[in-house]
């Protein structure tokens, strides 16, 4: 008899500890995936005029980049039922093109976009902004982000406008992106052969490592991580580790990538 209490009060302290896990996975995966959608802001902002507006740098001089013609489009992400909105900045139809992509509940009125967009304008090429989903003035399939594991199709549904509907071929159609665009913009790059270069400002490379190391800098065990990752799979039916922007530097197969990292606080 006693041995049967002490079996079913182990069993029931073992299922307390992993109810207790869980919930703590799922606080950290909400904590983490939850996307404001961005804009607030900065919702002023337009490719034709707009300001930083963050810290340091509000003093910065926009004017030199900013484009005052442009087109505002819709776009379809290439998973289907996802529609996305755009800016495009037109140059010459033979110009190269470039897909940007912002960050994570950042969107395309960020002027951390904007800035490298104007340069890239001004230096000859067909410039497409466009909001990922869950953000900005796109579609919001669960307002939670798949850290790069959706928003690659975004990516590519951008690249595949410009091919489709722009006319740009193939190999003058690259990729930009800044942050959790990056990560995605990485992704995407792997997953399409046919993209011919990339640069990216600030990716991560591998989440479990990313995720191990915020829930260290917030005092919160690494063990958690792989609670939360389980979470996102029970919460949004999302395998978080499913791509990595790793995959690129595996998949370049001689194409060029270019990768801007920063140490320094802002």
């Amino acid at each position: 008899m006693k041995t049967k209490v002490l079996l079913l009060t182990l069993g029931a302290l073992l299922l307390l500890l992993a109810a207790a896990y869980l919930g703590a996975g799922y606080l950290i995966y909400n904590q983490l995936s939850v996307v404001t959608p961005g804009g607030s802001e900065n919702a002023p902002n337009t490719p034709g005029d707009f300001k930083v507006r963050w810290g340091a740098w509000q003093a910065f001089d926009t004017a030199p980049y900013e484009v005052p013609t442009y087109e505002n489009v819709r776009i379809p992400s290439r998973q289907p039922g996802i529609t996305l909105a755009g800016w495009y900045l037109a140059g010459a139809p033979s110009d190269p093109a470039v897909v940007v992509t912002h960050g994570f509940s950042s969107c395309k009125c960020d002027a951390v976009v904007l800035v490298p967009a104007g340069m890239l304008h001004r230096n000859g090429f067909n410039v497409l902004l466009y909001d990922m989903r869950n953000h900005g003035q796109s579609d919001i399939d669960n307002g939670r982000t798949a850290i790069g594991n959706k928003e690659y199709q975004d990516v590519l549904g951008a690249w595949d406008w410009l091919v489709k509907v722009k006319g740009i071929t193939p190999q003058r159609a690259g990729l930009y992106g800044v942050s959790l665009g990056a990560g995605s913009t990485l992704i995407a790059f792997a997953q399409e052969p046919r993209v011919p270069a990339a640069f990216v400002d600030s990716p991560y490379s591998n989440l479990l490592q990313i995720m191990n190391e915020e829930l260290a800098r917030n005092n919160y065990p690494t063990v958690l991580a792989p609670g939360g990752i389980f979470m996102a799979r029970v919460v949004s039916g999302v395998d978080l580790l499913a791509h990595s922007p790793e995959d690129a530097i595996r998949n370049a197969a001689g194409r060029p990538i270019y990768i801007v990292h920063g140490t320094g606080a802002q």
